[in-house]
């Protein structure tokens, strides 16, 4: 096997075009889990808010992700 054929090819917009997919499924989600088990604590007052703050700042973070997407298109190229 020669040295080529060894080594694996690398493209950085693939690593963070992945690695952005991966942390927008999580933060989808953690919304989804958190939004699904308001209705658990619905008579707790303190923990219904901090249920909604959890929401809102899980929403912060998927702007945050689109935004530095956005504002990075050079880094987040599609396949050619």
């Amino acid at each position: 096997m020669s040295q080529e054929e060894t080594i694996k090819p690398f493209s950085k917009d693939y690593v963070l075009r992945t690695t952005a997919k991966h942390m927008r499924k999580s933060i989808d989600i953690s919304i989804r889990k958190t939004f699904d088990r308001k209705e658990e604590f619905a008579n707790d007052k303190n923990k219904s808010s901090e249920i909604f703050e959890t929401l809102s700042v899980l929403h912060t973070m998927r702007k945050q992700l689109d935004d530095f997407q956005s504002n990075n298109k050079t880094e987040f190229r599609s396949p050619k």
